[in-house]
């Protein structure tokens, strides 16, 4: 009867602790209703400017990969892009993006696209630096279940010992 609840204990606490480390924006986005209209600029920082327009997608991140070949880390929920259709980031240059005019501080995939939106990627030349901190909330977030889960088998192990 021991074993059982310890294993099932166990079982709890790893699935407690993994939830945060899942990628829920991927599956969310599928919930979001697409906006449309949306106009996609890409600027290569080398010449090389495209351009559609009447385009539909719930968020940056979707409405990119739905024309473009991407490279992306997720860091948790979020997306950095490396690279469009193979024009690579490096320590001098970076894919950033602007929504009807203003520079958007979020993620891709986090940025809810409204009807008649406008985005531009633009390779950036100056100031530009990569992801260099982790998401701490992920971390904070995995510690505090990890002491919970490891409470919670003491609670049981407590209990079942008074018997």
């Amino acid at each position: 009867m021991i074993r059982f609840e310890i294993i099932t204990g166990l079982i709890v606490s790893l699935l407690i602790i993994a939830t945060p480390f899942g990628l829920p924006s991927q599956i969310e986005a599928q919930s979001i209703p697409a906006a449309s209209g949306i106009d996609l600029i890409i600027d290569f920082g080398n010449g090389t400017v495209t351009s559609d327009s009447e385009l539909s997608a719930p968020d940056v991140y979707n409405l990119t990969v739905s024309l473009f070949e991407v490279d992306e880390v997720w860091a948790g929920d979020r997306v950095f892009i490396n690279a469009i259709d193979g024009v690579q980031q490096d320590e001098n240059h970076g894919w950033q993006y602007w929504v009807n005019g203003n520079y958007a501080s979020i993620a891709a995939n986090l940025y809810i696209l409204q009807d008649g939106d406008s985005v531009l990627w633009n390779r950036t030349v100056s100031g530009f630096q990569g992801p260099t901190e982790p998401d701490l909330t992920l971390i904070v977030g995995g510690v505090l279940l990890s002491f919970g889960g490891i409470a919670f088998l003491a609670l049981l192990y407590w209990r079942t010992r008074r018997r």
